[in-house]
């Protein structure tokens, strides 16, 4: 296995929630594209290398005995200019927000969650919510990577739809350009409802206001909705952390608003509904649950994404909601998420990929009409299959 210096570690590894668990794999961290195109050229077939990033996905992207890859040197905001910012792959979504203010822009739009790696959420097809805006990687302009050859690519226009939501099978990113914005800051309010309340409410707030979701909360059987509101970047921020189900405001940088403290960890199942069908699909859920699960505390989270043209974009190119069922580390996810994954696929979902799902190939090819060409491309790229664990080989072999 190729030496860089420091010697190959092995070490015990696992995603954030502990449900991918990798006791015993080396672990590789290049310096930088000279180093990784060699490390993946002399790989040959020692199994996989996957970059592990924050391991902020609940599938098994990578597996016991696979090389891992730490790419925290492909970090950083390289620059700004026309209105597109070059950062590293690997930069920490928490840092992207202090770096692009300091050039006086931000991100069009961002999650709730700011823990992940940049190139993680863009490959994974991770989003914010509002009408409009679509996910992080609707964002993207241009990618490098280097792909299974050793090859270092950067992609084209025309390889974009294809390159944006990978799930690192074409390549390892090393640098992603964004779309960025003059800087700005948020308003956020918080309101507990009655749910009948906050559903006839929702279409008149995702028009009035730039963002807007709910949690509905099995347990209690009531809404937590919230809005985000454009204003300047004030010079005085509000940011104490609101507890979940309280009502309240808060304001500041958008990158200082947007996240939440995640300090309860968990697993979760969410899929992307064409928004037409997509409310009838949360009473459908709900009913489910309040039958099933009547003591569930952890909430289903509802929020609306812009579609993009993604080849294996969950958004299908149209204007879609979210629909995300959680529950903690700590507990057996499979009955809950066994009652509610069929109807979210009879309402025409298609699941996030870093996320839980049961879907096999013909059911994906059903969803994904270019399943096959990326499948194809992905074989042009890897021929070794240097990316492909079992669990993505079942899908994109």
């Amino acid at each position: 296995m190729a030496d860089f210096g420091a010697g190959v570690q092995l070490v015990s590894w696992q995603n954030w929630s502990g449900a991918v668990q990798c006791p015993r794999s080396p672990l590789e961290r290049p310096r930088n594209v000279d180093e990784l195109e060699r490390l993946i050229r002399e790989h040959g077939a020692k199994g996989c290398l996957r970059a592990v990033g924050s391991g902020h996905s609940f599938v098994p992207f990578w597996n016991d005995g696979d090389t891992l890859l730490d790419l925290s040197a492909f970090s950083g905001l390289a620059g700004v200019e026309d209105g597109v910012a070059r950062f590293g792959a690997g930069t920490p979504l928490h840092t992207i927000g202090p770096s692009l203010a300091q050039e006086g822009f931000a991100l069009l739009n961002m999650g709730d969650i700011d823990r992940q790696t940049l190139a993680g959420a863009v490959a994974t097809g991770t989003h914010g919510t509002g009408r409009g805006l679509g996910s992080l990687s609707a964002a993207v302009s241009g990618i490098e990577l280097v792909d299974g050859r050793g090859e270092v690519r950067t992609l084209a226009a025309a390889e974009l739809d294809a390159g944006r939501v990978a799930l690192g099978l074409l390549g390892v990113m090393t640098a992603i350009d964004m779309r960025v914005i003059p800087a700005y800051g948020l308003h956020e309010r918080n309101m507990k409802e009655e749910v009948e309340a906050c559903l006839e409410r929702f279409e008149a707030r995702i028009a009035e206001h730039r963002h807007h979701e709910f949690w509905w909360v099995p347990r209690l059987d009531v809404c937590i909705a919230k809005t985000l509101d454009l204003i300047a970047t004030p010079e005085t921020a509000q940011l104490d952390e609101l507890p979940f189900g309280e009502e309240g405001e808060r304001w500041g940088a958008s990158w200082q608003v947007f996240p939440s403290v995640r300090d309860l960890k968990f697993n979760e199942m969410e899929y992307a509904v064409p928004a037409a069908s997509a409310m009838d699909c949360f009473r459908a859920l709900r009913a489910r649950m309040l039958d099933r699960f009547p003591k569930l505390f952890w909430p289903v989270e509802y929020r609306i994404v812009d579609g993009d043209d993604g080849w294996l974009s969950p958004t299908g190119g149209c204007e879609v909601a979210t629909l995300s069922i959680h529950l903690a580390a700590d507990e057996d996810p499979t009955e809950l998420f066994a009652a509610v994954e069929p109807i979210l696929r009879d309402y025409g979902g298609r699941p996030h990929w870093g996320k839980r799902h049961t879907l096999g190939r013909s059911e994906l090819e059903a969803l994904y009409p270019r399943l096959s060409d990326f499948v194809a491309l992905r074989r042009q790229w890897d021929p070794e299959d240097r990316f492909l664990t079992p669990y993505l080989a079942a899908l994109f072999r």
